[in-house]
């Protein structure tokens, strides 16, 4: 390894012998992410004769033409196709044939592999069968083999507060909470996954790290993209769902979460959890709901949310949502957290900017032309990942001109390609490491945050595409005397 580069066979560990089973193996999130992230897990840290993998689907075909699937799909992806691996690794089975025949062909796979009875189910289904899939495997004893069994969820973990904790229930019913891993592959990103690294380890951000020395934080997760083919999820889910439960506020955990006892699983999410137990429900008062219209995004015409193919034109969904958290404990008591997320934005970007206080008396605030802005410590996490820190300089000359300049540190300059998302979550999967996963408390905390901004009548604030949202977001800041911060890509 050369010394500032990330290789992937840097990373290598050894990992038992085992079956991964793919629930939804014909679908669109195998063909396009997972196949392709767990083929190049598999060649780049040599576990190719490790793992054996079965695809299951409602689909009635054979393993040759699953293999062509895969084939197509890992092409697609930019890989060079090993042929053989596909032809002695990849398997199908049809659920037409019902679990008794899955549970059989999975005896089969692990008798003549060798594998010892170590299984990984991912659930990568739709929400409406979630509950048969996973009754449907308990019943057949597949979760209780002779080795460990770990099964991977994604999400939504429910659509409420309720139906969330009805889905833990189902999950425990059937497999221990050492054993479940709830993905959300915004976890995995290294800008995210280095916080941990950037405030515990540099004193230098963590003494700052407090109500003291920070005025707000700012938390944006914005696309420019629309719904696609999503309508039937999206229009029944909105943007609270979509990202304000989950991806947001798993971000906002990383930020403002006590220093762990310890760097373990374990003990990280114990801190996750109690920041989100700290922070009260959002107030329908500091909540503002957005609806995009027709609009001009990159050059391009794009029609209003309602006028997308498969959602209702009478629609009160929302694909914008703005929202201020309070978090009632020593280190944030007082501290603003606002959090937007949208599509069809301006352009797409995710980003935390942590502001900080102006000093408390100013010298220069009686200076000709001498404008001074906050202390703005930016994290981005796309489209690029890196940091970047804003200061105030002189401008050279007579007088006192201030200019604001920014340090900035870009992973991909300094370590060149990083891993995808979806390789590192399935390597933790593989070697049994629940850190960057969703443990059943979080999930039913932070749908407690969100449940009152969920399911209200008010018609959404509209918004052009291309904007960076509805008026009532700028005016849900500007009543606390601040403002909302244009990403810098």
């Amino acid at each position: 390894m050369t010394a500032g580069r990330y290789t992937p066979e840097a990373l290598s560990v050894e990992i038992d012998p085992h079956l991964f089973v793919v629930f939804g193996g014909t679908g669109d999130l195998a063909r396009s992410k997972l196949l392709p992230a767990l083929y190049r897990l598999l060649r780049s840290r040599d576990f190719s004769d490790t793992v054996q993998v079965l695809g299951v689907a409602s689909r009635d075909i054979a393993d040759d033409e699953y293999r062509r699937l895969v084939r197509d799909a890992l092409s697609e992806a930019g890989h060079d196709v090993d042929d053989d691996w596909l032809g002695r690794a990849v398997h199908y089975q049809s659920l037409r044939h019902g679990f008794e025949a899955l549970a059989a062909r999975i005896g089969q796979i692990e008798d003549a592999a060798g594998l010892g009875g170590n299984r990984a189910f991912y659930l990568a289904v739709p929400p409406d069968v979630f509950e048969d899939t996973v009754e449907g495997l308990g019943k057949v004893g597949v979760v209780d083999g002779a080795g460990w069994t770990r099964v991977v969820v994604e999400k939504p973990f429910g659509v409420d507060r309720a139906t969330g904790s009805r889905l833990n229930q189902l999950l425990h019913r059937w497999f221990a909470e050492e054993q479940i891993y709830r993905i959300d592959h915004y976890l995995a990103k290294e800008t995210v996954r280095n916080l941990l690294a950037l405030r515990f380890a540099n004193p230098i951000f963590e003494s700052s790290w407090t109500r003291d020395r920070i005025d707000s934080v700012q938390i944006t997760v914005a696309e420019d993209g629309g719904i696609g083919t999503r309508a039937r999820y999206y229009d029944s889910a909105g943007a609270v769902r979509d990202i304000i439960q989950n991806h947001a506020l798993q971000i906002f955990s990383l930020v403002a979460m006590e220093p762990p006892v310890q760097a373990t699983a374990e003990h990280i999410r114990d801190e996750k959890v109690k920041l989100l137990k700290a922070t009260a429900a959002v107030r329908r008062s500091d909540l503002v709901r957005g609806q995009y219209t027709a609009g001009r995004i990159g050059g391009e015409d794009v029609v209003g949310y309602r006028d997308e193919t498969g959602v209702a034109p009478d629609s009160l969904t929302e694909t914008y949502a703005a929202l201020v958290l309070h978090v009632d404990n020593w280190r944030w008591k007082g501290v603003p957290f606002y959090l937007r997320a949208g599509k069809r934005l301006a352009t797409r970007v995710t980003q935390v900017s942590v502001v900080f206080k102006e000093p408390p008396v100013s010298l220069f605030s009686v200076v000709d032309e001498c404008e001074m802005h906050p202390n703005v410590f930016e994290i981005r996490l796309q489209p690029s990942e890196g940091f970047a820190l804003s200061f105030e300089m002189k401008v050279p000359g007579e007088g006192y001109v201030l200019q604001t300049q920014r340090l900035r540190f870009d992973y991909d300059e300094v370590f060149g390609e990083l891993p995808d998302a979806y390789e590192t979550l399935l390597a933790d999967v593989m070697t049994g490491d629940q850190t960057l996963f969703v443990r059943a408390d979080e999930v039913e905390e932070a749908w407690r945050i969100v449940e009152p901004a969920l399911d209200t009548d008010e018609a959404p604030e509209a918004y052009p595409a291309g904007s960076w949202g509805p008026p009532g977001a700028d005016d849900l800041l500007a009543r606390r005397g601040d403002r909302w911060l244009t990403p810098v890509i």
